[in-house]
């Protein structure tokens, strides 16, 4: 029994070490059981957290959105891709007075006033390709009365790229819609005034420039006729003033075109040192009669031939030259050109051209208004020198229309220098310097230092020996120390006859030649100085050459190579220059006679356009307007070889007139017709050539001017009235 007890105690020991064991297994199961349970309710926790809070974020941002599309002010609707509204905004239905449960799922166009263009709101139209997006502007009838809006519509998208709706959001613009109005209103307001004021100008200029022809060349034939003293003052005061106001007309009309939009630029041949040199000569009446000198300096780098704009580099030139000698007392001005700068990629020439004075110049505080409109430097009522003020303003203009720039230097006392830089093409390079006058010893009298200096530095180009003399006392010191070959000498000079002072300077260089410089007006006095005025014994030659000034260099460099060569003129007409341009002060003889047919209403411009050619020896008939025109071509058709004509006249005008000449059905309608008028705006000349006339004149027309059109004319015939298979033969006799 005991044995059984002993063997049934391990067996009960080991049952319940087994089943504590087992419960322990249990309890850790459980409790691994229990903790896995509360952290999945933990993590269940914290997604439904996370939930709550993305619901919350996605609620604010919903009503963030629904506040913002409410409060923006915009009309705000979606279509799906059936046509039907599936959204609209407060505003819209605000706008058209709709409410939104009975616009919801139906197809909606707003209804549009009488006149306006329909178009669906919401259409896939325009929206297939990007930007995606289209934008129109719409008048629509609202429950407030017709307002504008202007349409974005644009297509929304899946994930996928699918086309999911369309939203289309419309902003009120009426009020900008009546402000474009207002200004399109305004703007055809002010084109209108534009277009009345040049009609206004250019009816002025007419109603101007008809006395103003008169006033101007009756003047000058009056100073033409052997006067008094006292009646050629009047009549030059006359004759002053009367172009002082022609001037004004001219810079009022210029500004207008400029000021309209109407200055085009032409690309053309030009050449730059004619161009300098004509203009010099065109101003020299005017310097001279102040007792200035007035020259053209031209650097050999220049390009012999440019592409540029010529009329409107020479109304640069004019304006600035003339402002010059306006503002000059003494001294003189000088106008040069020079390169600054090469583009050998493309033959650009950045050519600089300067205008500098000896005049009062101008204060530091006027030089940054100088080239503003109607800018003076002497603001004062009692200024001393009067002027419209736009001379340097159109100068401006057309300076910067060209691509160029304007600047100017000056100071008080020290004169004024206008820089103009402009971009020209080069069409042909400059020549190679020659040294034709090397080894020549020429000596200036520096009576005039404006014009010996620049006669000065065109000969030492050349490869002259070159010296200046300011007084004749120096001359004769400087022959003394050094002789010379060639004596360079004005006329008159402020110690003298410039006769006397030769006679001195060759009592100590017996052999120097000497050369005068005169004005135009005084060729009269050649023949004494030449020795040609009676026996040459006693009359022995003063000068050996003349030069009319103002010189042009190639004139200087022909005179002093031909007495290099020993070549004297034998008498006055025998000039080396070989621009004969340089004459001033008389009108252009020429050979042919003609049989003129002047078309003119008014009787004092008929008169002195009959005068002017009678002078020059031409036959004239007259005619009062357009038809009686017609009737001289029926009596006397054959014997006219040309007719200038007049524009406005009554009954049949100059433009009728001249259709009706180009329709004759023989030679008489290849007759020259040249415009005689006094409209003088931008597009005049135009409007006269393709009325079929042949060339233009702008009134009032001086002596030369009419000379020169009627020797460029006298022995063509226009192509304009010819059949077609006989325009090719129309070419000069």
């Amino acid at each position: 029994m005991f044995s059984s007890f002993s063997e049934t105690v391990p067996v009960a020991l080991v049952a319940l070490a087994l089943v504590l064991c087992l419960g322990v297994e249990a309890w850790r199961r459980a409790s691994s059981r229990a903790r896995d349970a509360a952290a999945e309710a933990a993590a269940h926790q914290a997604a439904l957290e996370a939930a709550r809070d993305q619901n919350w974020a996605l609620a604010e941002r919903e009503e963030r959105y629904r506040d913002l599309v409410q409060a923006q002010g915009d009309v705000v609707l979606r279509k799906d891709l059936a046509g039907r509204v599936t959204y609209v905004n407060d505003v819209f239905c605000d706008v058209f007075g709709r409410k939104r449960g009975d616009i919801i799922g139906t197809a909606f166009a707003p209804d549009l006033p009488d006149g306006e263009t329909p178009r669906m709101l919401g259409s896939f139209s325009g929206l297939a390709l990007p930007p995606y997006r289209v934008r129109f502007d719409q008048r629509v009838l609202t429950a407030h009365g017709p307002r504008w809006f202007g349409w974005e519509e644009f297509a929304i998208r899946d994930e996928d790229g699918k086309l999911r709706e369309i939203q289309t959001v419309g902003r009120d613009i009426t009020d900008r819609k009546a402000v474009e109005q207002r200004l399109a209103e305004t703007l055809d307001e002010a084109q209108t005034a534009n277009r009345a004021k040049g009609q206004f100008l250019a009816a002025m200029s007419h109603e101007i420039r008809t006395p103003m022809n008169g006033v101007l060349g009756m003047t000058n034939l009056l100073l033409d006729t052997k006067l008094t003293p006292a009646q050629r003052t009047y009549a030059e005061a006359v004759k002053h003033s009367g172009e002082a106001l022609l001037s004004i007309i001219n810079d009022i009309l210029d500004y207008s075109k400029i000021e309209a939009g109407r200055v085009d630029i032409a690309e053309g041949p030009l050449d730059l040192k004619g161009a300098l040199e004509s203009v010099c000569e065109l101003l020299s009446p005017r310097a001279f009669e102040k007792g200035l000198e007035i020259v053209a300096e031209i650097d050999p780098q220049v390009p012999l031939r440019l592409k540029g704009d010529d009329t409107r580099i020479r109304q640069v030139l004019i304006n600035l030259a003339g402002n010059a000698i306006k503002f000059t007392e003494t001294g003189g001005v000088i106008l040069r050109a020079r390169l600054d700068a090469y583009s050998y990629t493309d033959d650009i020439a950045r050519i600089v051209i300067e205008v500098e004075d000896t005049g009062i110049g101008i204060d530091e505080g006027a030089l940054d208004f100088i080239f503003d409109e109607f800018a003076q430097a002497d603001q004062s009522h009692a200024r001393r020198y009067e002027g419209t003020g736009l001379g340097l303003a159109i100068s401006r203009h057309l300076v910067t229309a060209m691509g160029g720039s304007i600047e100017v230097e000056s100071a008080p006392g020290r004169g004024s220098l206008f820089r103009v830089s402009l971009p020209l093409a080069a069409v042909e390079p400059a020549l190679p310097r020659r040294e034709t006058l090397k080894g020549l010893r020429v000596i200036f009298l520096e009576d005039r230092p404006v014009l010996a200096a620049s006669l000065a530095r065109s000969a030492a180009l050349a490869g002259a020996e070159v010296r200046r003399a300011p007084t004749a006392e120096q001359l004769i010191e400087a022959l003394e120390a050094e002789p010379a070959d060639i004596l360079v000498c004005p006329i008159d000079t402020a110690e003298g006859p410039g006769a006397d002072i030769v006679a001195r300077a060759r009592a100590f260089a017996p052999g120097i030649d000497a050369v005068v410089l005169l004005r135009p007006q005084d060729r009269d006095r050649l023949p004494a100085l030449l020795g040609q005025d009676g026996n040459p014994a006693m009359f022995p030659r003063v000068f050996d050459g003349y030069l009319v000034r103002p010189v042009r260099a190639s004139s200087l460099l022909a005179r002093l190579e031909a007495l290099m060569g020993g070549v004297k003129p034998a008498r006055p007409a025998m000039e080396y220059e070989p621009d004969p341009d340089e004459a001033q002060g008389a009108s252009p003889q020429w050979n042919a006679r003609l049989s003129v047919l002047v078309v003119e209403d008014n009787d004092i411009n008929a008169l002195l356009t009959r005068t002017l050619l009678e002078r020059d020896g031409h036959r004239v008939l007259l005619a009062r307007h357009g038809q009686q025109a017609l009737d001289a071509l029926d009596e006397e058709g054959d014997a006219i070889d040309l007719v200038l004509m007049d524009l406005h006249m009554p009954g049949m005008d100059g433009f009728e007139a001249t259709r009706r000449i180009r329709a004759l059905a023989d030679e008489r309608s290849s007759l020259p017709v040249i415009a005689l008028t006094a409209n003088a705006m931008a597009d005049d000349r135009q409007t006269c050539l393709a009325a079929g006339m042949d060339d233009y004149l702008s009134k009032p027309v001086g002596p030369d001017a009419l000379a020169r059109m009627l020797a460029l004319w006298s022995r063509r015939r226009s192509a304009l009235g010819l059949a077609p298979e006989d325009a090719t033969r129309a070419k000069l006799a």
